[in-house]
């Protein structure tokens, strides 16, 4: 079975990605953690969901880590405020069932079939991705143990590879003794601070993202303005009547206006993009594209003299303005 597991299910799915590699385990006596780690593996390289939830309790699994998604979520920030942590912890404790149902379908389903269909759970999918369990690798199993306190527990870390905390991560399981002398997993043990840390990890590419595009449009402001000025010089040295100062017009926005943008949007194309600022990149994008169009548009309108070119130029600085507004706004909040 390939190793490199893509959009594992939250921390059910963690478990289940423990078939990925056919992993050598010293011990073959049928009552011991080894076996029963090793007894998961086969069950869902035979799909047997049956035999898989004999030896894994999803329900608990699941249940532990949502908690650790959630702690994980509010406690890596201590700047953040007390109702800002209680919103998101009631928030997702509004989410909690109907996610945990959806999250344990996930797993059966990747048990049964070896895919998770969270194509059909768009809610599944976003948790997914948010734990940092998307796009993982496992590398092994190590660390199997039984609790010197406690006869009846044992525990086993899930080595993975997370590629945003660039490094590897042992997700620690924790395994019960069953009536029948089997061992089970029960819950996940550290899965917050696993979340926490991509969270940290996430938080810091934000912040640098929000840096570098602060940079890129202030300088490229400057410009702009540079030129609107240059702009308002000609046109009070002359009028648009005259052949000479459109053709001035047209020079600067051709050769300063437009080509500024172009250099802008490939300036903010050619940075790495953090997920959750993907949509303030696209309102980006769409600006510059916009601002493209507009000097085009006006270029244009200094040779055609057609009112429908001058109306799309109008049209198109007048979107550009309103998403440059909306953007504005979403980087200020993003940077709270």
């Amino acid at each position: 079975m390939d190793k490199r597991i893509k959009l594992a299910a939250g921390v059910g799915a963690a478990v289940a990605i423990l078939a990925g590699g056919g992993w050598y385990f010293f011990h073959t006596r049928t009552d011991t953690p080894d076996f029963a780690i090793k007894s998961v593996s086969k069950s869902i390289e035979k799909h047997d969901v049956k035999e898989f939830h004999r030896l894994v309790n999803l329900d608990s699994v699941l249940d532990s880590g949502y908690d650790g998604f959630v702690d994980g979520l509010t406690n890596f920030d201590s700047a953040m405020a007390p109702e800002t942590r209680d919103a998101i912890r009631n928030f997702t404790q509004m989410l909690r069932a109907p996610l945990l149902l959806s999250l344990k379908a996930a797993v059966d389903s990747y048990v049964e079939t070896g895919d998770l269909n969270t194509q059909e759970n768009i809610g599944v999918a976003d948790l997914i991705q948010r734990t940092g369990l998307n796009d993982i690798e496992v590398h092994g199993v190590k660390n199997i143990e039984r609790n010197d306190a406690n006869e009846n527990e044992a525990f086993a870390d899930v080595i993975v590879f997370q590629p945003e905390l660039d490094r590897e991560f042992p997700i620690r399981v924790v395994m019960q003794r069953q009536e029948d002398k089997s061992w089970q997993i029960v819950s996940v043990q550290n899965f917050q601070d696993f979340v926490a840390q991509v969270t940290q990890v996430r938080k810091a590419q934000i912040g640098d993202y929000l840096a570098k595009t602060s940079e890129i449009n202030m300088r490229h402001e400057l410009a702009i303005r540079d030129a609107e000025q240059k702009f308002g010089t000609i046109l009070s040295l002359g009028s648009l009547g005259q052949d000479n100062t459109r053709t001035e017009l047209k020079t600067l926005m051709d050769d300063v206006y437009k080509k500024d943008w172009e250099a802008r949007k490939q300036e903010l194309f050619s940075l790495h993009v953090p997920k959750d600022a993907e949509t303030l990149q696209n309102l980006y994008m769409k600006i510059c594209d916009l601002c493209i169009d507009y000097a085009t548009d006006y270029s244009k309108w200094l040779d055609d003299k057609n009112a429908m070119t001058i109306k799309s130029a109008e049209t198109k600085l007048h979107q550009a303005q309103t998403l440059m507004t909306e953007a504005a706004a979403l980087a200020k909040r993003m940077s709270l």
